[in-house]
């Protein structure tokens, strides 16, 4: 019984000490809103659906969905938690369409070098296009 909760009181620590750890990240992104417009009521295609903030360091991972601001203008502004790995880390913002289609990640304009270090705040501005 000591031991299970011994165990018990080593995961609720190892929770908290995680959280504890974890950057916040605040950015913004400009988005010509002009040339490709916000998907809403009476727009339903060729249109913007939401945003996503990616971790492109080496392998893509998916790091926070972004939504469109309401009304749709720049900057569209964000924060989210985000834990290891830490240190020098290239990010990219990238607009996703309705039908599921994305804007290039690779595009030199839509990434930013951000420093994550834990508990600290890192800061992303690009500008898409």
């Amino acid at each position: 019984m000591k031991f299970l909760f011994a165990i018990c009181i080593s995961l609720a620590m190892a929770t908290w000490t995680c959280g504890a750890f974890a950057a916040t990240a605040t950015g913004s992104f400009n988005f010509d809103f002009t040339s490709d417009t916000a998907c809403s009521a009476t727009v339903t295609a060729d249109c913007i659906d939401h945003f996503e903030v990616w971790d492109v360091t080496s392998n893509p991972k998916k790091l926070a969905t972004v939504a469109v601001p309401a009304p749709a203008a720049s900057p569209v502004n964000f924060n989210f938690k985000v834990g290891p790995p830490y240190g020098s880390r290239k990010w990219s913002a990238v607009a996703v369409a309705k039908d599921g289609t994305t804007s290039d990640m690779t595009a030199p304009q839509a990434q930013s070098m951000v420093n994550v270090r834990p508990g600290t705040p890192a800061s992303f501005v690009v500008n898409l296009q």
